[in-house]
């Protein structure tokens, strides 16, 4: 029977077997890892692009301390429940949705309203956008 080093330890090992029992756990974890880096990278390049394309007052204003206040403490008044409950929800609300778009000049006045907000989680979010 064929045997190779395990590039890790270099203990022998059966050919067409990547790393030995004890350096295999090791190895998986180092890819899961750089897997998650790459994705991590991916994902901020992905909204760098994609908040250059925004308009800068949206931007300023979801970033603005105001903002951030009232979203967190809707979502605490609401109970992080999801209010949408649209197929795929998974019940525990993320996110503040406005139910009237922010971006006409009629529904910017009520941005911070708390009668034009809703508890949604991520799922039902991506669908309502």
């Amino acid at each position: 029977m064929a045997q190779n080093p395990c590039p890790r330890c270099k203990q022998l090992i059966p050919v067409g077997i990547a790393y030995c029992d004890r350096c295999r756990p090791i190895a998986e974890a180092q890819a899961a890892e750089s897997i998650e880096r790459r994705q991590a990278y991916k994902r901020a390049q992905y909204n760098k692009a994609y908040n250059k394309r925004r308009d800068p007052r949206y931007l300023s204003f979801y970033r603005s301390k105001e903002w951030r206040l009232l979203s967190r403490t809707y979502l605490q008044h609401m109970g992080y429940r999801c209010e949408a409950k649209l197929p795929g929800c998974t019940c525990l609300a993320v996110e503040v949705h406005h139910t009237k778009p922010i971006q006409t000049e009629e529904s910017w006045d009520k941005r911070l309203d708390w009668d034009n907000l809703e508890a949604v989680c991520t799922s039902c979010h991506t669908v309502l956008l």
